[in-house]
């Protein structure tokens, strides 16, 4: 693993909130150059990722909304061909620290895991200060794509982000063929990075605390469908994480109907979800639901 520091950070948005220049500006400080890309499909969009007066900032609009796992590759492509040799991966509502980069590098440079292939900050609220590990750092089975660092090169070698999986568990297929590169995926102990999951709340169902993520209808199709695309690739080599994944295709449909509006909605979509799945199709999902009258 080389310390090589010309690294560039490549933030994937769909529709950039106002609080997204000022998450730009603190990674800008710390990389060679910011790579935005917009995955909306709407080249006349004017909006908050549009910056005519930031320096270091490159914008890439998606002729369509083509996924995280396209955005993400086309992103890292252009990185690699400007010479960078690190790429953090950031969502367009992380807001990471003013060190993050030092605290990564200073780990990479202890030598402590020269298998890395992914290294990140723990996020907020995620590693109680009072649990973490001696060593200051965890060996993880699977890390969220926003805020990880890693090499040009192991991104090439096992050949990017699967687009079929288009949004859902593409971090987790990445981290995955990681493993079965035999990289280690490395979580440092020091919180790094604020970063939010959906619109998430809490309910309660028999004294069990249930998150809810209150994510768009149209995600169940690719959370559901996503579960048997991972288990069909991955697994052989890993069956308790695949099969643990499997669950979600009950799980989700449960919490969704039990706990979230549009419940005729999200029928819909975890019913085509299932069918996909279960047909092995991946893509962008090109059925929606319409409400009868």
């Amino acid at each position: 693993m080389t310390t090589t520091r010309k690294v560039a950070a490549v933030v994937t948005t769909f529709h950039g909130g106002d609080g997204l220049r000022s998450h730009l500006e603190r990674i800008a400080d710390q990389v060679e150059v910011v790579i935005i890309v917009d995955d909306s499909g709407d080249p006349l969009r004017n909006d908050a990722i549009t910056f005519t007066g930031m320096e270091k900032t490159i914008v890439l609009r998606n002729e369509d909304n083509l996924g995280i796992a396209a955005a993400l590759n086309r992103g890292i492509a252009r990185a690699g061909a400007m010479g960078c040799d690190w790429i953090i991966t950031l969502d367009d509502d992380t807001l990471v620290s003013r060190t993050y980069l030092d605290d990564v590098f200073s780990f990479v440079q202890t030598g402590a895991q020269p298998t890395a292939g992914l290294i990140a900050c723990s996020r907020e609220g995620s590693v109680p200060s009072s649990q973490g590990d001696p060593a200051g750092y965890k060996i993880k089975r699977t890390l969220i794509t926003s805020g990880c660092v890693f090499e040009f090169r192991t991104f090439q070698e096992i050949g990017g982000f699967d687009e079929d999986l288009f949004i859902d568990l593409v971090d987790f297929d990445f981290c995955t063929k990681l493993r079965q590169s035999g990289r280690t995926l490395v979580l440092l102990n020091k919180t790094g990075m604020a970063h939010r999951v959906g619109n998430a709340r809490k309910v309660c169902l028999l004294g069990v605390a249930i998150v809810i993520y209150n994510h768009a209808p149209f995600r169940l199709h690719y959370q559901v469908r996503n579960v048997f695309l991972f288990a069909r690739k991955h697994l052989a080599f890993d069956p308790v994480l695949s099969l643990y994944l499997l669950l979600d295709a009950i799980r989700l449909p449960l919490k969704a109907l039990l706990f979230e509006p549009q419940k005729r909605a999200r029928l819909f979509y975890v019913c085509t979800g299932l069918q996909d799945g279960l047909l092995g199709r991946g893509g962008r999902l090109t059925r929606r639901f319409v409400e009868s009258s």
